[in-house]
């Protein structure tokens, strides 16, 4: 996946930025290494690793956010589904075999999104909840009830699957809204490879400091991961947990 390439190579390019600097810091004349010169790109350096983490500390907080939203709304999903398929089972018989419709394109969209490993994006986009919704609002305008009991439950049955259609819609179109803007990325690398760069060039090239620094970089690098995959939960590394849809499954058409 794009993501984790992603992040290796900000981290690479950190990481490297230092290992540069080290290089270089031996072919520095004196006047170069003054306490002057050490002291304004220590401010500079700080300066730019406050701007750094307060913007990989928001980038990934509503990353997390945006992934436990989604956690949310597939849960609720889920219970609408639920009730649905239990609308349909109060009005009678003669719904079995929209439920059982019903089932297969819940098992299907499981098998989609958590059992293969590459999602096609285009499954994300709202085509298919629309098409859906429109084939489930026919079916339920066709149902011609006779009895009260048959009347409330084509009412509950409508009312759930206004609910669906729009949650369906919500995680797609949310989903479609999550990307992050590459020019933010190449800042916030640039940042990084410079706050690297000026670590490099004043410290002592020893185990202990090479090792600091690529923990540094590594973790610079963590945090972009975490950003872009957080915002897939459904086609990235980190996808969100389907118990919900596996109870689904479980109960529906029972």
């Amino acid at each position: 996946m794009i993501v984790i390439p992603i992040g290796v190579l900000i981290a690479i390019l950190t990481l490297g930025s230092a290992m540069t600097a080290l290089y270089i810091q031996r072919r520095l004349p004196d006047a170069a290494k003054s306490d002057s010169v050490r002291s304004l790109i220590g401010q500079i350096s700080a300066l730019l690793s406050l701007l750094l983490a307060i913007v990989l500390g928001q980038l990934v907080a509503t990353s997390f956010s945006f992934f436990f939203t989604q956690q949310a709304n597939l849960n609720n999903f889920a219970a609408q589904v639920l009730q649905y398929d239990q609308a349909l089972a109060q009005y009678g018989p003669e719904t079995k075999p929209a439920r059982l419709r019903l089932k297969e394109g819940i098992v299907s969209s499981y098998n989609l999104f958590f059992v293969q490993r590459d999602v096609n994006a285009a499954a994300l986009t709202v085509a298919k909840p629309l098409k859906d919704s429109a084939a489930i609002a026919a079916f339920l305008v066709s149902l011609q009830p006779t009895t009260e009991a048959q009347k409330q439950a084509v009412a509950k049955a409508n009312q759930y699957a206004t609910a669906m259609e729009k949650s369906r819609l919500l995680m797609s179109l949310d989903v479609a809204s999550q990307g992050v803007p590459w020019q933010l990325v190449v800042v916030l690398a640039v940042w990084g490879i410079a706050i690297f760069f000026g670590y490099g060039l004043f410290v002592p090239r020893n185990p202990a400091i090479m090792t600091a620094l690529a923990f540094g970089a590594v973790s610079i690098g963590l945090a972009v991961f975490l950003i872009f995959d957080l915002r897939q939960p459904y086609t990235g590394v980190s996808r969100i947990s389907p118990a919900a849809l596996e109870q689904t499954i479980a109960f529906i058409n029972n």
